[in-house]
This record gives C-alpha cells, structure tokens and sequence, in this order.
C-alpha cells in the first residue's frame, strides 16, 4: 500500500495511543475528542487491514502486528526527520525536529544551562522544532536504541556497543540526610553511616557505594525527586547532586555526611546510536553542549573545590 497524507496523520495520532498509554492521555496531548482519535485510529486499521490494538476493560494493549507498526514507524519519523534536514542544508538553513531526552533535576545545576543550548538552538533558525523527554536512564537509553529519540543527556553509565557516548560536564554528589534522621546532629564516622538505611539509584548499579562496601540497601528511587523524598523522610540516607541539595540546606532540612571527604564526581554523556548518521541541527546541539562543558570545566567547575586538580581527586561514579 502506498502511505497517502492522511494516512501519516492517523499514524500519528496511533503512536500517541501507543506513547501516552490509551485514549485519555492522546486526546489530552493531541487536543482531540475521543471520537476524532477513534476515527483515525479504525481508519489507519482499515488501511493496513489488521487490528492494531485492543480496547476494553484490560485498557489500551497493542497487538503483535500493533507493535510491528509502531517500532516501524519511529524509523519512519528519524527519516523524515533527517529528510528535513537535507532539505534544509541545500537552503543553507537549520530546519527539521530534534528529539532529545535528558534525566531529571539538573535545571538545578547553575553549572549547567540545559535551557542556554535550547535557547540558541532555537534562535538559531525559526523552524526548528526540538522535543524534550525526561526520564530516568535507562528508559531513555532504550528510546534511542528503538529510535524514538536522537539523542540523550544522562549520567555516564556501562553502555553496550552500538551507542555512542559524550563527556561534557561533571557533576558533584555528597552523602545527605535528613533533619528527622538520627545523623542530622553531630559528626558520624564510616561505620556508624553504614549502620543506616541506604537509599540509591538503581541505574547507578551501587557505583554511589563505593565509599560504604557494607551499607544496607533499604530502598530504591528511580529519579532524584524520589531520592530526595526517601532522605527528607528521615529513614534513609543517600547521595544527592550538591546543586540539587542546596535548597534543603537552606531550610535546615538536610546535612551533608563526611563531605568532602565522601564526595562523588559523576560525568555527564551525551548517548547517541552509533549507527545513525547526525543530522545539521543535532550537530549544532551537540556542538553547544560540549562547548558550555568546556567553559564549566575551566572555571565555575573547578570553583567548586577551589582548583580543577581538587576535583580530580574525587571518586568518579
């Protein structure tokens, strides 16, 4: 069968469906009535001439041949996608859309302008489009391994081959607990710290233990909001970017535990699949990224603990 305009505009509205869970988060992301997304959805079934999904009380579940479509389409978007691209080189302008996905909680971070590199990106040609996704790692890594996004921000991790990653910037962590945690008055040594709860990140694989081989592990977040909740509780402790912290510091809500002696030094990638030739705008983005790292780097960074060779000396994660 031959893909007619109208068709693509029911594809669409299939991969919201897929992407935001049902009928409910489509109508409310797409700004349409649930007949008009019943419409295009039966309609693109009666082009392809199979059942793409499955509704009733079990809620929105995709077929075999429902998925087939759905991972077949992101193909579909990337080349159009890089189509505007080419389109765009030959007018000597920046056009096209950018999916980009990046972890949680760096907005923080006044080492890191994540919104500067949107912003010049943006002013950098009036029809550019740039999607932002936030999630933890790992969901967002499998989003650009099935190339539902071009590129994403995350902190370093053991990768498998096929991805490309990026050092652009470093960020510090220190141990922290709570005002209602027994720690939160008077110096503890390693041993007594070890005798808490710990919370931690799986992702990070208890990389942020390095410091504390014997920590009982109690809980697990899977964002930095969710980290933070677990120490504000008063029954876990657990690393924090210092950056993220400091608004809790403030309020005399939490203490940091045997900082600087403790603290971790954590790289920040950008992860891109190896296999897939950049486009001009993700080059530009790229580009900005690694730029503004490089200038932290030499000076606001290395502010942090007085001079770059001290951060040097902190653990990397």
């Amino acid at each position: 069968m031959r893909f007619s305009p109208s068709d693509l505009r029911s594809l669409t509205v299939f991969r919201a469906l897929v992407e935001h869970g049902g009928f409910l988060g489509t109508q409310l992301a797409l700004g349409m009535s649930q007949s008009t997304v019943s419409f295009h959805l039966r309609a693109l079934e009666e082009r392809l001439g199979f059942e793409l999904c499955r509704r009733g009380r079990k809620g929105f579940v995709l077929t075999e041949r429902g998925r087939a479509v759905y991972d077949g389409s992101k193909a579909l978007v990337a080349s159009i996608s890089a189509f505007e691209g080419v389109l765009g080189e030959l007018h000597d302008k920046l056009v096209g859309t950018l999916r980009v996905g990046m972890v949680d909680n760096t907005i923080t971070d006044p080492r890191f302008s994540f919104a500067g590199v949107i912003r010049h990106c943006v002013r950098s040609s009036p029809d550019v489009d740039i999607q932002l996704t936030v999630a933890a790692p790992d969901a967002l890594v499998s989003q650009v391994a099935t190339g539902g996004l071009d590129l994403v921000v995350i902190p370093e991790l053991d990768m498998p081959e096929g991805f490309t990653q990026t050092r652009f910037h470093e960020e510090l962590h220190s141990l922290y607990c709570g005002h209602l945690h027994p720690l939160f008055k008077g110096e503890a040594g390693r041993g007594q710290i070890e005798g808490h709860a710990f919370v931690v990140r799986p992702y990070a694989n208890n990389r942020e233990l390095k410091h504390f081989r014997k920590a009982r592990v109690r809980a697990y977040a899977t964002s930095m909001e969710a980290q933070a909740t677990f120490i504000l509780s008063g029954e876990f402790i657990g690393y924090l970017p210092e950056h993220y912290a400091e608004h809790w510091i403030r309020l005399g809500q939490m203490r940091a535990l045997m900082s600087p002696q403790t603290r971790i030094l954590r790289p920040f990638v950008i992860v891109t699949k190896s296999d897939m030739p950049s486009s001009p705008l993700q080059r530009l983005f790229i580009r900005e990224l690694t730029a503004r790292g490089r200038q932290v780097g030499k000076g606001p960074a290395a502010a942090k603990s007085g001079r770059r060779n001290q951060i040097d000396k902190f653990d990397m994660i």
